[in-house]
This record gives C-alpha cells, structure tokens and sequence, in this order.
C-alpha cells in the first residue's frame, strides 16, 4: 500500500493540474491531522473495547479512503481541498493506529521469537514497499506513453486500497483475548510492580549482607556470570516510573527543529523532479528507490556502528550529513549527479534516524516509551505541516520559479545546520538499546522517509558490549 499508493500522491495532484505548491502540501500537510488522531487514539481503544477492534477499524477507513482519489482519478479532476480531505482521512486512520498496533503485536508475538520476527518482518515490509514503489513508477511510465496517465493513477490507487483490506483481513483472523477491565489491568500492574519491589529489596538486602561477594576467589566457570554482575553494577538503570530525562526532551526539540527545515523543502522535492527537471515517471521512481534502498543496506552498517561506538556518535554522524543534502542538488540537474545525491541522502538518513531512534528510546523508561512514541509522532507530523507550509509560501511568492526552489534548498540546508547546537551537551541513556525496528508508513523523494519505531522489538546490548561501552564513558 505505501509503496503503490501514497507516495503518488504528490505526482498525482500535479497530473490533474492543481499545481506545484498544491502538490507539495498534498505530501505534507495531512499529516497533522493523523498526528492528532494518535492522541485521541487512546480514549478510542476504550471505547473500542480493545486494540484489535481500533486497528481493523482504521485499517478499514485508510482502504476507503483511497477509493475516492482512485474514483478522481479515472474521472480526472479533483479539487485540492478534497484531495487534501482525503489524504488526511489516508493519514489519520493510518497513524491512529500507532499506539494501540505496538500494545497489540506485543500481546501477539512471544517474547523469545520477538527477535528474529520483527527482523523478519522488517525486511519483507520493505521488500514489498519497493516492489510497489517500482510497480506504481512502471505503471505510471506505460500509461504516460499511452496517453491515459489519469487512469495509471486510478489503478495504482486501487491497488493500493486492496492491499491494504487484505491486510486487514490478516489482522481479522487473529484470535487475542481482550482485557477484561482496566480495573482488573490495575490491579494485576499494582500487584506486578509490589513483586517487582520486593525482589527489589530483597537483592538489595543480599547485597548488603555480603558486601565483598564480587571480590570472592572465582572458579572459571563462574567468571562469565561475574561479568554479567559487574555490567550490572556499572551500568545502572532509571526506575521504571521515572518522569521523561531533560536528554529525551532536548531530542525532540532537535527533531522537531531538523524535521522543519526538511520539511521546508522536502515536499516539493517531487515538482521539482517533475516539473522543472522534466524527468519521466520511471527516471522519477529510480531517484526515489535509490534513496530508500540505499538507507535499507546503510542500516545494517550503521547498527553494527552504534553498538560498536554509541548512538550519540551515530546521530552526530547522521546530523552532520544530512546538513548538504538539500543544496547539493542546486549544483547540477544532471540525473547522474541527483542519483549519487540520492545514494548518500538514504545513507546519511539511515545514521540520523537510528541513532535518535537508540537515543531517544535509552533515555526513557519503559513504561513511558509509548508515550514517548506518541508525543514523537505528533512532534514529527506538526513539523512537516508546518515547515511545508512555510515552503509553500516562499514558493508562491516567487512563483515557483526554479531559483524559489534553490532558495528553499539553501534555506533547509542552513537550518539543519543550526539545529546541531541542539545536540551539544545530549547525554545517552545508560539502558544500552543496540536495535529497534521500524514500521515504513511512507517514501519520499529526499531519502527522509516516515518511519515508526516498532516498541516490541528494542532490544539491549549483550552485557560483554554494555561493559565496554559503561567503560568507556567512564
């Protein structure tokens, strides 16, 4: 669906003629509405009953909501405000799901498979979301020879809509038992924290009665289980309760900063290619796989980079990069060139978004990352609207001229490059996360595509790995 679907949208609107700024805000603004619906998302999984009724819910109105933009599409017309009324419907009950998905999947998946399937699940998602993305730039390349582009679209829009209902028949069948009550919820997390306090206490008493354990003679086969002891030691943890660090808010000040100067430019990265460099639909979607599959392959890399040397470093290595991008592509409109910009532009994106990820999960407690998620989300989806909307208006003030487009570029790059004082002074989290898989809820044409943190799967270094990073930062 997201390959096929909405990372048309934007060539979609310029197809049927409403425009380069148009197009741009199709891309960009609707996310704020799926940003707000995660914060109500909650209230509706009680009134719901439980999280799988929300999700089929929703996945059922994102399917809907694609078949009026098909139907336009076959018709060839279609105002910007319905366009941009759908493709909020699109997002809304796309993004709602968000919270209510990860409770549910975490109830779904075990706890000893959660590895190896979220790793599984990740690399298939993706292979499909550029097998769709091809399909929809192949589609849309025939039907430009044919002279019936309108009706690719419609059949692209289609298709994307039945992926997705099957999808939600996949979640149908699924058989979970709902919560009882949230008293009964209560009660059994009121009991569970009291365990978990007094096995607290009682570790703590035992420590104190034999204060010297760590420094009793060894036997060789006890010397790896006190490695795993003196990890435990160095690298203590927040209790769980704790309120959000200064660390995480300072992060998300970061990034609702960085996502704004991309966002001042990235939507309009499609009229761009489109309109003032005149490329074909499949020149368009070769730009674009480039960049997604590029940041795919860099992921692998960078995970072995963040657990070798931290997250901090990772997103500095991430924020830096990503600073030229943008005005990289002032310098030539050579395809080859915009190719090799693509290439770097989805691995420098890879950095950054690992390492906030890491970071920004290592510096909240458990309890609260779904919050934290959510609080993300909607930070996220805030600063695409309203960066895009200031791009819009700097672009139409000089009539969408090809140097409004380099200011844009300028502008963006400059202020990626501000946001990096933001980062001076960031301490990591002490939990030690090594990997976190993500949901790819979108494309986009500058390698910054929108991803969702899959909360079941953030996995901890091994304690050997914690050790010497515990030491190092010592």
């Amino acid at each position: 669906m997201v390959g096929l679907g909405e990372s048309y949208f934007a060539a979609f609107a310029l197809a049927v003629g409403l425009g380069e700024v148009s197009a741009g805000l199709v891309g960009s603004v609707p996310l704020f509405f799926g940003g707000v619906a995660q914060l109500v998302s909650p209230a509706a999984v009680r009134w719901f009953g439980f999280e799988q009724r929300w999700v089929v819910f929703c996945g059922c109105l994102q399917a809907a909501s694609l078949i009026p933009i098909a139907v336009a599409a076959m018709l060839g017309s279609i105002s910007l405000t319905s366009l941009l009324v759908f493709a909020s419907i699109y997002w809304a009950s796309g993004l709602a799901t968000g919270p209510a998905w990860n409770t549910w999947i975490e109830r779904i998946v075990p706890a000893r498979v959660r590895t190896i399937y979220f790793a599984r699940r990740t690399k298939w998602a993706q292979v499909t979301t550029l097998l769709g993305l091809v399909s929809g730039g192949l589609l849309l390349q025939w039907a430009e020879q044919g002279d019936w582009v309108t009706t690719g679209f419609a059949i692209a829009f289609f298709g994307a809509s039945l992926f997705r209902l099957l999808s939600v028949l996949m979640l149908t069948i699924h058989r979970t038992t709902p919560v009882t009550s949230a008293r009964d919820t209560a009660a059994k997390d009121a009991a569970a924290k009291n365990a978990a306090a007094k096995d607290t206490a009682s570790r703590e008493a035992s420590q104190q009665t034999v204060p010297h354990l760590a420094y009793q003679p060894q036997t060789n086969a006890d010397r790896g289980r006190a490695t795993a002891s003196a990890t435990t030691a160095v690298v203590p943890t927040k209790p769980s309760g704790s309120s959000i660090g200064i660390s995480a808010i300072r992060l998300l000040g970061y990034l609702v900063f960085v996502q704004g100067m991309v966002q001042l430019s990235g939507p309009y990265f499609s009229p761009y290619m489109l309109e003032k460099l005149s490329l074909s639909y499949r020149d368009f979607v070769t730009l674009l796989a480039l960049a997604f599959v590029s940041k795919i392959i860099a992921l692998s890399y960078w995970g072995n980079f963040g657990r070798r040397y931290g997250a901090k470093r990772l997103l500095w290595i991430g924020g830096i990069g990503i600073v030229p991008i943008a005005s990289l592509w002032i310098l030539s409109s050579n395809f080859w060139w915009i190719a090799m910009i693509q290439i770097i532009s989805g691995t420098v994106w890879a950095a950054y978004e690992l390492g906030f990820f890491l970071l920004i999960f290592d510096a909240v407690p458990a309890s609260r990352r779904t919050k934290m998620l959510t609080l993300y989300n909607f930070a996220n989806c805030t600063s695409w609207c309203f960066g895009a909307a200031i791009g819009g208006g700097i672009l139409a003030y000089f009539e969408a001229s090809e140097k409004a487009y380099w200011m844009l570029f300028g502008i963006s790059s400059l202020g990626r490059l501000m946001a990096l004082s933001l980062l001076v002074g960031i301490q990591p989290g002490r939990r030690l996360m090594s990997r976190v898989r993500v949901r790819v809820l979108s494309v986009r044409p500058n390698g910054a595509s929108l991803d969702s943190p899959v909360l079941p799967s953030l996995q901890r270094r091994s304690s050997t790995a914690a050790l010497r990073m515990a030491t190092e930062s010592e």
